[in-house]
Parts: structure tokens; C-alpha cells; sequence
């Protein structure tokens, strides 16, 4: 066994403390360094990473359609409202939700102030018919008086010329001449006064038919307006608002009546910003709000001119018709749909190359290839002509 050498010098304790201290700091420096290094190591790698380009991906989906609110119509709709110049309403002819073609009788009016004048012009008219009526016999009989007189006229002529008979004395033949000559003037007078009644009965005759000419027209058309009956100018279904007795007393100023067609229309409106979006003759989905049924049916006609504007509108508003293609209960709340067929991309996708030649880049199922792409900007999107992607 060895023994310790006695002879090496010996250092002090404190002096052997501070060499330890002196390693330990240079190993928290070493390993300073070397997290400084790795520190630069990964914002190195960092600055790297953000120099890579970055791309933007746009998913395209099938835009919803746009809405409009409308409400079920009929497309053609006669109101009557009572007229206090066609006189009192005398009788309704119809009930209440009937059917009825064109031409079918509503209602009647009497005018009482007409049927006056009309009683008064059928009375005078009866004077001048009775009147007609004794002129007529009259002409009749003085035709008839004329006949006669002509006829005596014809055979007294030869009597009432002096008489060559030899036989008769002197005298008796003065005495037959002056009664042959009287009776002649007799018939000349009848004659005369025959043709005189003719001809004032064939005046009065002619005057007589001009007045009952004038009241016939006047009695046809005081007729016309003494019984007005109202008709359906449409085919449809009535509306009565109060009963049918009620209506014969009433005089408001709401319709005496409703009638609607049987042919349907969906009137709704359209914002001016929406407004080129609305076509004649564009399909459109119709969305009932009391089911989840969805039907189809046509935009037919898209106003020119903006609605009535409403306070504090922001906008003007203008209207458009749609025609269903099946039945629809009158008055039902509807959403019309329609689909615009075109696609947004934001503008920022575009590339530009070439001139004005337009690219796109597309990711179909997992290859990506650059593609021309035609539209129109618009704001910040581009407006594909059709789906070109």
C-alpha cells in the first residue's frame, strides 16, 4: 500500500473555489453561444420559409337563387261598385264564391225617375196610336165616300143634259134637268169634299207616324235605362263582401262585388339593384311559405316604371308578374327564385398575361392547371361569361 506523498504542496481552499467558478462560467457561456446559434439557425430558417409564395384558394359553389316575396292574384279581377246614377240596386243575381262564365247577370238597377218618364211617354203614346187609329178609319171611309161620288157622278152625267125625249111636256122635262143638275152637285160636292178628307187624313197619318216614331225611340231608350242589368265581363269565381240583402241596402264605397278569374298570377317586386336580373320569360322557382312544395312557373311581364315610393325607402321598387305552372290557393304567400347562371371569383384570382388575355389557376382533383378565363369585372369580382371552370 502506497503512501500519500507528504511532499506536494497544498493549495488553499478559497483558491480552489475559484478555479471551479471560473469553468463554470465559461461552460454558461459555451452553451449561450450555442442557444444564440440555434436561435439564429431557426429565424434563418423562418426568413426562408417566408420567402416561399403563398396562394389564395377559392371554392366555387352553385349560388342560392335570389328571393322576391309575392303574392298569389288572380290575373284579371272585375270590381263593381254601386252607381247611384243607374238608379236604386233592385236585385243580385249571384252568390256568394259561385262560378260564373262571361256574360252571366250580376245584378240589376231600376231607375224610378226613368220608369216615370217611361209610364208618361207610354201613355202618349197611346193618345197618338188611338189618334192614328181614327185618321186611318177616317181615310178609309172618305176613299170609300170618293168611290160613291164618282160613281153617281158617272151615272147622272147624261141626266143633267136636256132631255130630247118628244113625249115629255116642256115642263116636266125643265123639272127632271134641274133635279139631274142638283144631284150633280151634290156628287161634285161629295167628290170635292172626299178628296179634301184624303188629303188631310194622309198629312195627319204622316205626322202622326213621325210622333210615334219619336216615342218609340224615346220609350226604347228611357227603357234602356229604366232596367240596367250588370255582367260579368270575365269568367271566374265571385267575392261578395256582405250578404245578398245586405247589398241591396248598401250604399259604402267598397265593391259590390269581386270577381276574380280562374287564371293565376304571382305579383311581386324587384329592387332597382336586382332589377336587370328580372326577365320576360325567365323560369323561376315558386316557394310556398305554408309547405316546403317548390313549383315552377315564368316571369311574363316586368314593369317600366317604378312603384309608389314608400318613407324611408331606400330604394325604388318596380313590379313583375310570374304565371305559375300548376293551381295556387288565391292570397298564399310565395318566395319566387331566380337563379342568375353566373359565377363570382374574386378579382384577386385572376392573372393577367399576355395582354388582356385573362388565367386562372384550377385544382381539379388534385392537378392543378392554368386556365383562359372571359367575363367582366365588376367591383372586386370578376363575372365568368359562362362556367368556363
Amino acid at each position: 500500500m502506497k503512501k500519500l506523498n507528504n511532499n506536494l504542496p497544498k493549495e488553499p481552499f478559497l483558491k480552489r473555489v475559484g478555479k471551479r467558478k471560473g469553468l463554470v462560467a465559461i461552460g454558461i457561456i459555451v452553451l449561450l453561444s450555442i442557444v444564440f446559434l440555434v436561435i439564429k439557425l431557426v429565424q434563418s430558417s423562418d426568413l426562408v420559409d417566408k420567402k416561399k409564395p403563398t396562394y389564395s384558394v377559392h371554392i366555387l359553389r352553385k349560388e342560392d337563387p335570389i328571393l322576391f316575396d309575392g303574392i298569389v292574384q288572380a290575373s284579371e279581377i272585375q270590381e263593381e261598385y254601386y252607381d247611384a246614377s243607374e238608379g236604386t240596386l233592385s236585385e243580385v243575381l249571384i252568390e256568394n264564391g259561385q262560378n260564373v262564365e262571361a256574360g252571366t247577370n250580376l245584378f240589376t238597377y231600376t231607375n224610378e225617375e226613368n220608369q216615370k218618364l217611361l209610364d208618361e211617354q207610354n201613355r202618349q203614346y197611346s193618345r197618338v196610336e188611338q189618334k192614328h187609329s181614327e185618321v186611318v178609319t177616317n181615310l178609309a171611309n172618305a176613299r170609300e165616300e170618293l168611290k160613291t161620288a164618282n160613281a153617281n157622278i158617272e151615272n147622272n152625267s147624261q141626266a143633267a143634259e136636256p132631255s130630247l125625249d118628244v113625249n115629255l111636256e116642256e115642263s116636266d122635262r125643265t123639272k127632271e134637268l134641274e133635279n139631274s143638275q142638283n144631284k150633280l152637285i151634290t156628287y161634285e160636292t161629295n167628290k170635292a169634299e172626299a178628296k179634301a178628307t184624303i188629303e188631310s187624313a194622309e198629312i195627319a197619318i204622316k205626322e202622326l207616324n213621325e210622333q210615334k216614331e219619336d216615342i218609340e225611340y224615346e220609350i226604347e231608350r228611357l227603357r234602356d235605362n229604366v232596367s240596367n242589368t250588370v255582367q260579368a265581363r270575365i269568367a271566374g269565381v265571385i267575392e261578395l263582401e256582405e250578404s245578398n240583402t245586405d247589398i241591396l241596402k248598401s250604399r259604402s264605397e267598397k265593391p259590390i262585388l269581386r270577381l276574380m278569374s280562374h287564371e293565376l298570377i304571382i305579383a311581386a317586386t324587384v329592387s332597382e339593384y336586382d332589377y336587370n336580373k328580372v326577365k320576360v320569360d325567365a323560369p323561376v322557382q315558386i316557394n310556398l311559405m305554408t309547405s316546403n312544395k317548390v313549383l315552377n312557373g315564368k316571369i311574363s311581364q316586368v314593369g317600366t316604371l317604378p312603384l309608389q315610393s314608400v318613407e324611408k325607402e331606400p330604394s325604388s321598387r318596380y313590379s313583375f308578374v310570374v304565371v305559375p305552372d300548376e293551381v295556387i290557393q288565391y292570397g298564399f304567400s310565395v318566395q319566387v327564385g331566380i337563379e342568375e347562371n353566373i359565377i363570382y371569383l374574386p378579382y384577386s384570382t385572376i392573372i393577367e398575361r399576355e395582354g388582356k388575355k385573362k388565367y386562372v389557376f384550377v385544382n381539379k382533383k388534385g392537378q392543378v392547371e392554368r386556365r383562359k378565363v372571359e367575363g367582366t369585372k365588376k367591383g372586386n369580382f370578376f363575372i365568368l361569361e359562362k362556367n368556363q371552370v
